[in-house]
């Protein structure tokens, strides 16, 4: 798993509870604007669904091209159009070959779907223990202590569970698979 993308950090770098501590104008010292940072969010969400919708299809090239190997070689021009085709709204578009520029590609080996993972793992870690009060003492050093401070020295799943608890992933077919809730929550896709 590539854990070291779970960052519920960035979380902190949209709130304006945080922001009003240390964002100012440059000249005038002014604290910036809650209205501006409410109107960034909402752009930001803008295109979430569609931004998600690309890393889905990026972790489907990752699994096809790096997952169960068929025994003849495979043309990957022909793959990537049949995958945007089968689950993207995008058309493909004839002679063009990105996927052989996308150097994640060669870097993950069937891994690229960890970041999805670690974005399901970052909102849940914010929505249930940072939320509240992110510039709350004992979240964060609760946060250093039983998440941060071990690097990879401990199991993920151990320091996810112990985190945040029970809920935050299950196990299936051998692997564990995130909760998705609080990032659809984020998204708007879910209500409450």
């Amino acid at each position: 798993m590539h854990f070291t993308r779970c960052s519920h950090e960035r979380y902190y770098a949209w709130d304006y509870r945080v922001l009003k501590t240390f964002a100012r104008h440059y000249s005038t010292g002014e604290v910036i604007p809650e209205k501006l940072v409410e109107s960034m969010r909402g752009a930001k969400k803008m295109f979430a669904a569609t931004e998600l919708q690309r890393q889905i299809f990026y972790a489907l090239i990752d699994q096809t091209f790096f997952g169960e190997q068929p025994s003849s070689p495979m043309d990957t021009i022909s793959v990537v159009a049949d995958l945007r085709r089968r689950h993207t709204s995008w058309k493909h578009v004839e002679g063009t070959h990105w996927h052989t520029r996308f150097n994640h590609l060669l870097n993950y080996g069937a891994g690229y779907y960890s970041y999805l993972y670690a974005k399901c793992f970052a909102a849940t870690i914010w929505e249930k223990i940072c939320e509240d009060d992110p510039l709350s003492l004992a979240t964060g050093s609760s946060l250093r202590t039983r998440f941060l401070q071990h690097g990879g020295a401990k199991d993920p799943t151990f320091l996810l569970n112990d985190v945040v608890g029970d809920g935050i992933l299950r196990y299936r077919d051998g692997g564990i698979v995130p909760d998705i809730t609080s990032l659809c929550r984020e998204m708007d896709l879910l209500q409450g």
